[in-house]
């Protein structure tokens, strides 16, 4: 740490105030600023009974996407929902403040607590991986992770998410934390601690959305076939990914198979969204598309509606829909392969806005939202369609032009490459093309990481390499120095010659 550039430190101090000059006016902000609930909220919510403070008529659960909710109360839902994931770990932090208040007789609990708590959670694991970055005298790495907290992590696209009891912040914690700790695991010797870490940070990325479910273990297998090219071995960093990635997959696929009401809705719902807003309107002949399916010709007429857009339940609307797995898409893609080509450009073009759209940003607003004070990418990114579709194709080409080379900027590039592809593809393959922005959260912190890493990784490179030539200068001349001084002191000490 003693070799960090004083000027470094000071960078990495306002990379943190930059963080917090963002984060706490909006999370402290009245009205609200969040996304609203387009029901996901519930399914974790449901699991403590706490739902937002409404008028009595209104269905504990029922969605609120017009705006969100600052109060919650403890309250019976006719059906219990509760939907196990790592972000339950942070909601229990504010539920227990919420008891403390019940005690009290407070009945209306501020979701702010747990927005304070995300914020703090997240401020303590970016200076404890900027410190361990430095008692490495890695200070660019340690500069690059406050920069990423300043620029990227709290940017509205993310902090939007804080105050709310959604899973996105849990999700982009957990995958921070876990490429800093693989980054930080590289070329170390195996222990049982830097194992124990990787694998609880792939079992929380893999448990803290249904989404994330795969994410982690396509990261293990890059990690191995990475190791196994440029060092000839499989990387210990690999295993130990593999055994949290494979216990989260196994515990989200049971939870999956659950048959109560709540997951038997999701299942219908997320096999609505793929047949019509992804592969019938992908399809070179819908009608035929819903024929190969076992489904009936009227069915093509609700082509590009989501499940909820739907006159009634998506297996009332069209027979047969029940029997319909993922085993079935991948099939008739594989008959119409430019379907496939079609349905991956519709995706790509929906992977818009950063801060989602058709939800309600502004307490006490219909459909409000977020003020033009509360600068974020998501303007820049909205309005330019080629910016946004560079931004996401760089990560995804600096890991090809790497990929020859054994150091961590090329692990990093083909990290940051496997989550945006992983996260697109089981999005479209999850839920079809119906919320694919907010699914894809984590496709747009990666591709707004990676040029900033990248570049500070070059400043850092050129600063070392220019500090590096300075000193082999340094050395030469005092080389050179010893080997002329004998010669000058024998030619002071010659006896005088007789000049003519």
């Amino acid at each position: 740490m003693n070799s960090t550039p004083r000027s470094v430190l000071v960078l990495i101090l306002l990379g943190f105030a930059l963080a917090l000059l963002r984060a706490v006016p909006l999370l402290s902000h009245a009205p609200l600023l969040a996304i609203a609930n387009s029901f996901d909220q519930a399914r974790y919510t449901g699991c403590f009974e706490l739902f937002p403070d409404r008028a009595a008529a209104i269905r504990p659960d029922e969605n609120s996407p017009n705006a969100p909710f600052e109060f919650y109360r403890y309250q019976t839902n006719p059906v219990r929902l509760c939907y196990g994931s790592s972000e339950l770990i942070q909601q229990a932090g504010a539920n227990i403040v919420y008891k403390l208040e019940e005690s009290q007789g407070i009945q209306r609990h501020s979701v702010r607590w747990l927005g304070a708590l995300r914020l703090l959670l997240l401020t303590v694991l970016v200076a404890a991986f900027c410190r361990a970055w430095l008692r490495r005298g890695e200070w660019p790495a340690a500069l690059a992770n406050a920069a990423v907290f300043g620029l990227v992590l709290s940017d509205p696209g993310n902090t939007m998410y804080f105050n709310t009891f959604y899973a996105e912040g849990t999700a982009l914690v957990a995958a921070y934390a876990l490429i800093n700790l693989v980054l930080l695991a590289w070329g170390r010797a195996r222990s049982a601690g830097g194992m124990a870490l990787l694998a609880l940070g792939a079992f929380l990325l893999a448990t803290s959305k249904i989404q994330h479910l795969a994410l982690p273990l396509a990261l293990a297998v890059v990690v191995l076939a990475w190791g196994r090219w440029h060092a000839g071995r499989w990387p210990w960093q690999g295993f130990a990914l593999l055994s949290g990635a494979v216990l989260g997959c196994v515990l989200q696929f049971a939870q999956l198979g659950r048959n109560d009401p709540m997951m038997a809705s999701i299942r219908s719902f997320n096999r609505a969204n793929i047949v019509f807003t992804g592969m019938l309107p992908a399809a070179s002949d819908a009608i035929a598309t819903t024929r190969r399916l076992g489904l009936p010709d009227a069915c093509a007429a609700h082509s590009g509606k989501s499940a909820w857009q739907l006159p009634g339940l998506a297996e009332e609307v069209c027979p047969g829909m029940e029997k319909l797995g993922r085993v079935d898409f991948l099939r008739e893609f594989a008959r119409d392969p430019l379907a496939l080509l079609r349905y991956l450009r519709n995706g790509i073009a929906v992977l818009n806005p950063f801060v989602p759209r058709n939800l309600g940003h502004v307490e006490g607003q219909i459909l409000g939202k977020l003020p033009a004070g509360f600068v974020s990418a998501n303007g820049l990114l909205d309005r330019n369609d080629w910016l946004r579709n560079l931004l996401f194709a760089l990560p995804l080409l600096s890991a090809l032009a790497l990929l020859r080379r054994g150091n961590r900027a090329s692990l990093l590039a083909a990290l940051l490459a496997t989550l945006m592809l992983a996260t697109f593809g089981i999005t479209l393959m999850g839920d079809g093309l119906a919320d694919v922005a907010k699914q894809g959260h984590l496709v747009f912190n990666a591709a707004l990481c990676w040029p900033l890493v990248a570049l500070i990784a070059a400043l850092g490179y050129r600063r070392r390499t220019a500090a590096a030539a300075l000193v082999r200068g340094s050395v030469d001349t005092v080389d050179l120095d010893q080997q002329l001084h004998p010669a000058n002191v024998a030619q002071q000490h010659q006896p005088l010659r007789r000049v003519g």
